[in-house]
């Protein structure tokens, strides 16, 4: 059926008052690893104290607790979902018919999941006559492997009317997660490690976290000056003052939370700053 919405929760979570399926490792809430997706990557759960978390997917790699998480959902603009849509929208649509060329999308393999793109942003219009619009996709059909047509729901309707053609739609940044990229940004930190490729977890994105030093600084905080850390290659932090993180471009992980003593660094507890 065309213009239904996904079949997997996406609402803000407290995870008292969820209902819980107690199989396997969910019954350690935050700090599940598994392989059944149970809400909507991108999902936000909080906890008492603050701490923002986002319900997320380990894709080809191994990510380690304590490291920054990192988007890999495109490894270069050329998977990117930009072909055209195929029919024109009118004011008040919801639903929009999108190609895929067979090299776009996640491995450049031409093919998505039901639902795979939802909770991913699709921006319509962006030419010159200012009627740029950007919607949350919260369904679509499947396509498979080889290019095609995918007819995506979006969260509201569509204020303007859109002649068909360019458009532009990026995977959902929570479900490709890898960890050590020079380009990727940080989406949010494991608070558990994963032990394969393709399980559901939850990344920290705000509140006090521990946060792995390397890089060319183990010891953060080490001056007077150096409280703000930033994310390295491998997902690690390394202090501002080492990296010159503002010349350079890497991204503010947050500021540490006990940088109370000068020359020795400090332990990189840190208050994340990335997602509320």
């Amino acid at each position: 059926m065309i213009g239904k919405t996904n079949k997997k929760p996406f609402n803000p979570i407290i995870w008292p008052a969820v209902p819980h399926d107690h199989t396997g490792d969910n019954n350690l809430g935050y700090y599940t690893s598994e392989a059944t997706q149970r809400y909507v990557w991108g999902t936000r759960g909080i906890t008492w104290d603050g701490k923002v978390f986002k319900y997320a997917r380990s894709k080809d790699t191994t990510l380690y607790s304590g490291f920054g998480a990192r988007n890999g959902a495109e490894a270069d603009v050329s998977d990117l979902i930009n072909s055209n849509t195929t029919v024109a929208i009118a004011a008040g649509d919801r639903t929009t018919t999108v190609t895929l060329a067979s090299d776009e999308g996640y491995g450049s393999a031409g093919g998505l999941a039901e639902d795979e793109l939802v909770g991913a942003n699709i921006v319509i219009g962006h030419g010159t006559a200012g009627t740029a619009e950007t919607r949350t996709i919260i369904a679509n059909t499947l396509l498979a492997a080889g290019g095609g047509t995918t007819i995506v729901t979006v969260d509201s309707p569509w204020a303007y009317a859109h002649a068909a053609g360019f458009m532009e739609l990026p995977l959902n940044p929570y479900g490709y997660l890898i960890r050590e990229s020079e380009v990727s940004s940080v989406v949010g930190v494991p608070n558990r490690s994963t032990a394969t490729s393709g399980l559901h977890i939850w990344i920290q994105s705000w509140g006090p976290c521990w946060c792995v030093p390397g890089g060319v600084d183990s010891t953060p905080g080490d001056s007077a000056d150096d409280r703000s850390v930033y994310f390295v290659g491998d997902g690690s932090v390394n202090g501002g003052t080492v990296i010159d993180a503002a010349a350079r471009g890497h991204q503010l992980a947050g500021f540490i939370l006990d940088a109370t003593e000068v020359g020795s660094g400090c332990m990189p507890l840190v208050m994340l700053q990335l997602s509320v």
